[in-house]
């Protein structure tokens, strides 16, 4: 008998090779007659979101909606919402009886105007869109469904001790179960959504990047004296009591901050492209107004990129570093500094994050800094495949069981087939 285990190379980092669609599709779709049969057959969407338990009322509150249960709406469409709490945040579930086309619609349209209400994505989890799409099928045994995704060519396919069948079929992960008092069974089929990210030129739309630039420290030759001034110049307003200025474009905020006695700009925001959209806006007005490029310092720019990561493990993250050519390295605590093709590089991990968070500056070319990190991102990811892939066969021997077979597929990952 045997079994197969697999290590990918992105064990905890995601980069599928293409940024799924938004529009729906099953696995094996590959001609419009399967889309429609799939659009006739689905019945439920369940989609992941940020939105907090604590936040949901008031958010529900102004929608334009029906309550009938507890966590239970029904909205002028005609779209039933069942809202599932799941700790700290919630899920919902859509469903309608029209076909899968008007559910569909109707629930982008939902959540469209939750993105309002809230001012930001409502449904992005560490720069991911996680939907998962449940379908009608005829299958009332393991054993046919078995058949069916070995047919199609699925891998990973076990049954779990609820009696589900979960597989992986065309890089989708799919999951088969049987609803409550039903003899036949369920699929739900996950659509992973990889966000473009934040702060890339509108040239890179559709790029599938890891990381998501979530502030922008730009330190200015501002003086105390000038700001007001330039501001005033610039049409924009100030507000002392909390060093503010509010922007024009977005729900994007920008603070100032006092540092050795110039400015320093420090823009934030949910609605993360906007970030890097006001800054260039604001600081063209303002430059204007001073007659000079007011984020020059020392004729050098010093821009702070700040950029969440996937990165856990400091030893492979060290590694990384010292294998790609990094100089100047230095570790103290959780933070670990270097220098790599003249930028300015810090580590760190905050507010009890598992993840690191990555501080660029020196930046002196933009594409050439996000060719660098994607370099980093998938030689960290082979290091943490190579570190997997290790223990998987220490772990082997000590239960005294033999690869039978070994394989690196195109994606690089490793497929195992141990006998037991």
């Amino acid at each position: 008998m045997s079994i197969t285990l697999m290590a990918y190379p992105m064990a905890f980092l995601i980069e599928p090779e293409k940024a799924a669609n938004e529009k729906l599709h099953t696995a094996s779709e590959s001609v419009d007659k399967d889309k429609n049969t799939a659009l006739n057959n689905l019945r439920s969407i369940r989609v992941l979101t940020n939105i907090t338990a604590d936040e949901l009322g008031y958010i529900m509150d102004r929608v334009d909606c029906k309550q009938v249960e507890t966590c239970c709406y029904i909205l002028s469409s005609g779209v039933n919402v069942e809202w599932l709490i799941r700790g700290k945040y919630v899920q919902a579930v859509l469903s309608c009886n029209a076909d899968g086309e008007y559910l569909q619609s109707c629930g982008e349209k939902f959540f469209n105007e939750l993105d309002s209400i809230t001012g930001r994505n409502v449904r992005l989890i560490d720069s991911n869109e996680f939907f998962y799409y449940n379908y009608d099928t005829s299958y009332t045994k393991v054993t046919e469904i078995y058949s069916a995704l070995k047919e199609e060519g699925a891998s990973q396919i076990f049954t779990t001790e609820n009696n589900e069948v979960v597989a992986n079929l065309n890089g989708q992960s799919i999951k088969y179960f049987k609803p409550a008092n039903s003899d036949f069974y369920n699929l739900e089929v996950e659509q992973k959504v990889t966000i473009l990210n934040i702060g890339l030129r509108g040239g890179a739309q559709g790029s599938n990047v890891v990381y998501g630039l979530t502030n922008l420290k730009i330190q200015t030759n501002i003086k105390p004296e000038e700001l007001r001034m330039f501001l005033k110049k610039a049409n924009y307003l100030y507000y002392a009591l909390d060093s503010q200025t509010p922007l024009k474009n977005s729900d994007a905020t920008l603070n100032w901050v006092l540092k050795n006695g110039y400015y320093v700009a420090e823009f934030s925001g949910s609605n993360n492209s906007a970030i890097t959209k006001e800054a260039e806006i604001i600081f063209r007005k303002l430059n204007i107004a001073a007659g000079r490029d007011l984020r020059l310092i020392n004729d050098l720019s010093t821009t702070v990129y700040t950029y969440k990561t996937n990165y856990t493990d400091k030893g492979v993250l060290l590694n990384t570093l010292t294998e790609h050519g990094a100089e100047e390295i230095s570790e103290a605590g959780d933070e670990v500094s270097c220098k790599l093709f003249g930028m300015e590089m810090v580590y760190y991990k905050k507010d009890g994050s598992n993840g690191y968070t990555l501080d660029i500056t020196q930046v002196s070319d933009k594409s050439e800094c996000e060719d660098v990190i994607n370099d980093l991102n998938e030689e960290y990811g082979l290091n943490i495949q190579e570190m997997t892939y290790n223990k998987i066969k220490d772990r082997l021997d000590r239960e005294n069981m033999r690869i039978e077979s070994e394989t690196v597929m195109d994606d690089n990952s490793i497929v195992l087939t141990i006998d037991i």
